[in-house]
């Protein structure tokens, strides 16, 4: 989904003063539309915490156009009607809010087939299970950046993990009793 730039308001982002989470701050100004999104992406991060989901795209800049990002499809909301500066906010709260590492691990580079170059460097988060890749995009020729995107990826799926050990331990479990009895 592309998000256009919209007019803002001065009270679009959150005033705080000491620590965020004890802080008092004024409402945020949302639009019906971008509560609506900043709901989608509260759900979208609470799946991949708890492994129902695997990829989460979060946003792609593009430093030629300013004024226009992309963000995760969210069918429930028309692109035009959010503005970039809140919706940049949203995604910036929420890479913050899993972020840990500030240098990441090494840059692995490619071509896209399309006269791009592409660089990928994964950042560590506060979940063991959980990365920020980090995906630029150049022009082979001149260097110059297409775009940028962040990527939340499980790198393993705990849920799943959990379901094949539960499988293993009964299994266990009855082979177990079958020796009680031989």
């Amino acid at each position: 989904m592309s998000v256009s730039n919209g007019a803002s308001t001065p009270n679009d982002h959150r005033e705080e003063r000491g620590p965020a989470l004890l802080a008092v701050h004024r409402p945020v100004r949302y639009s019906p539309a971008e509560q609506r999104f900043s709901t989608a992406l509260q759900q979208r991060l609470d799946e991949l915490l708890r492994g129902e989901r695997n990829t989460l795209m979060l946003l792609r800049k593009y430093p030629a156009e300013p004024h226009r990002i992309g963000v995760m499809n969210t069918p429930s909301v028309n692109p035009s009607d959010l503005r970039v500066k809140v919706v940049e906010r949203l995604i910036r709260d929420a890479l913050l809010f899993l972020h840990a590492d500030p240098h990441g691990g090494p840059c692995a580079q490619s071509h896209d087939g399309e006269g791009g170059l592409v660089e990928i460097r994964k950042y560590t988060t506060k979940f063991p299970h959980i990365v920020i890749e980090r995906i630029d995009v150049f022009e082979d020729e001149t260097g110059d950046t297409r775009h940028i995107q962040w990527v939340a990826r499980r790198v393993q799926n705990q849920r799943a993990a959990t379901r094949i050990n539960r499988m293993l331990d009964a299994a266990n479990l009855g082979i177990d009793v079958v020796k009680l009895f031989i």
